[in-house]
């Protein structure tokens, strides 16, 4: 009988704390919530993840039940470092009140307040729901998930405003807001990508004119070349294929089993060893799409053993597996024109994503 009363009353200050919330927030400094608060950042964190990784695998045209393991173990993951981010900036936020002789506030309190304004997240699933029931629901989907989090960001201020006065409350907020984003950058980009499978108008199309030249195919694409280009292929692990002219090489690197992968993540990992030999060096990044596909567009360069290097890198991964185009260029005399270059020949390219 303990157990289902104990439940019953938890069940009970989530639903306030979403229904009532600033009946709740009134009520923080009276009460002591102790492990509820722990459980409901940690359930939160996985109700978050499951609904966002639903919307990048639908978006692919995957079957959500196909990868469910994997799903979980990030869920609980993202669970796990969101109730670890709780506590720790609850922590902060209760010693730089004691600091400034707040002594009626607990660490109970400033936990609390950060954990249960999560309670919003934990609707986000319904979305995953309906992705599983009709994938045409998926913009509902994002919607939901997009109104959790931002009811959890008004929960998190209606919270703290109860606790403390405004000039020092607005200081754990934004510590909140910005460590939640640098500790969970996978989930915030599966959002922004997941965002651009619902609205695909929110990207521009690759700004180029199409190469003219000779067609190439691979197992799982196709593009065009211009004259002095050749196949120097060398079946390394990762590479999909390799191409030379006497001014640049173009490497297309390929990775299978990504399916909640987005292109911004497999476009760092895909180009870790080009960028860790430079010096002095720079990068620039934007989204773009080539032929209906979301791509990251990726400049950058600098110093290798004393000469100047750029690349021009366009990643995509429109369904389990990855594809970048990779292109380097040695002491160019004009960094725009072969730019260009490479702009042109991804123009062409053409992913086949039914490929084997």
């Amino acid at each position: 009988m303990e157990n289902t009363g104990e439940l019953a009353w938890f069940r009970a200050e989530v639903l306030r704390s979403l229904l009532h919330p600033f009946d709740f927030a009134r009520s923080l400094a009276q009460e002591h919530y102790g492990l509820a608060g722990v459980l409901v950042s940690l359930i939160a964190g996985i109700a978050l993840a499951i609904a966002i990784d639903a919307m990048i695998v639908t978006s692919k045209s995957f079957s959500f039940f196909e990868f469910l393991p994997q799903v979980i173990i990030d869920a609980v993951f993202l669970g796990v470092r969101l109730a670890i981010t709780v506590a720790g900036v609850a922590t902060v936020g209760y010693y730089a009140a004691r600091s400034l002789r707040m002594r009626d506030l607990t660490l109970d309190h400033t936990f609390t307040a950060f954990s249960f304004a999560l309670s919003p997240l934990l609707l986000a699933p319904i979305g995953a729901v309906l992705v599983v029931l009709s994938p045409d629901l998926l913009p509902i989907a994002g919607a939901i998930a997009l109104l959790a989090v931002v009811r959890a960001i008004v929960g998190l201020a209606i919270n703290l405003r109860a606790l403390l006065p405004p000039a020092l409350a607005i200081v754990p907020f934004v510590v909140m807001v910005v460590t939640s984003a640098l500790v969970m950058p996978d989930q915030i980009s599966r959002m922004t990508f997941a965002a651009y499978a619902i609205s695909p108008q929110l990207v521009g199309d690759l700004v180029a004119t199409p190469m003219t030249g000779t067609p190439v195919a691979a197992a799982d694409f196709t593009i065009v070349l211009p004259a002095g280009w050749n196949n120097v292929t060398s079946g390394a692990r990762g590479e999909a294929a390799r191409y030379e002219s006497d001014t640049a090489d173009l490497r297309v690197a390929r990775a299978g089993g990504l399916p909640l992968a987005t292109a911004d993540a497999y476009a760092d990992s895909a180009s870790i060893n080009e960028r860790q030999e430079l010096e002095n060096a720079w990068r620039e990044r934007s989204v773009v799409r080539i032929n209906g596909v979301i791509a990251i567009d990726d400049r950058y360069g600098g110093t290798y053993q004393g000469r100047r290097v750029v690349y021009r890198q366009f990643t995509a991964v429109p369904q389990s597996r990855g594809l970048a185009l990779i292109f380097r260029y040695i002491e160019p005399a004009n960094e725009q024109a072969v730019f260009t270059e490479a702009a042109s020949i991804a123009a062409t390219w053409r992913i086949r994503e039914a490929s084997p």
